[in-house]
């Protein structure tokens, strides 16, 4: 039995997550939010999470403290990008590490990038060109995963990239309370999207209005996914295109 844990925004995890199951066969998926401590005793683990100001997401550093897996288990982690990779899988790996796990691979894949602070949505032309480029290097990693196979992470080859991680990445710690910076407008029709796919369930509605519980991950799923771009994050988003994964459902 395989397992997949993910953690997606705007759904470029959970398309890794999906074409890797179908390339190993019998495979569970499940979604890291919802993983509770318990001991996994699969054959091979996959994380699967998207790299947030060059280093991983809270959430992936919250999970692999309580992860608990067995000695037997072969363990790897694939980290997916619209900038640059910095030292994601490096922090992954130190983690998992620091707890008696281990990481016998690592991987990375450029995705369309959802970082709204700094861009807007790709062209479709670039979108439809990294996808293909994951469902081949998702085939590759499909392949060693099956074999076992003991493969040193992946590493950026921009030096530069790995030492933005210092500066950027350390901004990730205040993320959880800058829910407070995101605002609604009059376009807000109360239909609960926001709510219903924000991974971490921060979002409740109250008087048809999305309210904030600050554990908020930073991942801007409810600015992308609002059908009236009624939600954005201070004036910065204003106007930008919007990207949702449109190869998986979120909902």
């Amino acid at each position: 039995m395989n397992e997949i844990f993910y953690f997606s925004g705007t759904g470029n995890s959970l398309q890794i997550a999906k074409d890797l199951a179908k390339e190993l066969g019998e495979c569970a998926i499940r979604k890291i939010p919802e993983y509770k401590g318990e001991m996994v005793n699969s054959d091979t683990l996959g994380i699967v999470f998207p790299v947030y100001n060059w280093g991983e997401p809270l959430i992936i550093k919250e999970f692999t403290k309580k992860l608990h897996v067995s000695k037997n288990t072969y363990v790897y982690a694939i980290a997916n990008y619209g900038g640059l990779p910095g030292k994601a899988l490096d922090l992954c790996k130190e983690g998992l590490e620091s707890k008696g796990n281990h990481l016998d691979a690592g991987f990375l894949i450029p995705m369309p990038g959802n970082y709204i602070l700094w861009y807007e949505a790709f062209s479709e032309e670039k979108q439809l060109a990294l996808f293909q480029k994951e469902k081949e290097k998702v085939s590759k990693i499909a392949a060693m995963v099956k074999d076992r196979k003991r493969k040193r992470i992946e590493k950026s080859h921009a030096v530069i990239d790995r030492l933005f991680v210092n500066h950027y990445y350390k901004e990730v710690a205040g993320f959880h309370t800058q829910d407070k910076n995101f605002v609604v407008n009059d376009q807000c029709v109360g239909c609960g999207l926001c709510e219903k796919r924000c991974p971490v369930h921060n979002i409740q509605m109250a008087g048809g209005k999305p309210k904030w519980n600050h554990k908020c991950e930073q991942c801007f799923a409810c600015v992308q996914s609002c059908p009236k771009q009624a939600i954005d994050y201070k004036e910065i988003t204003k106007g930008k295109k919007r990207y949702v994964n449109p190869n998986v459902s979120l909902s």
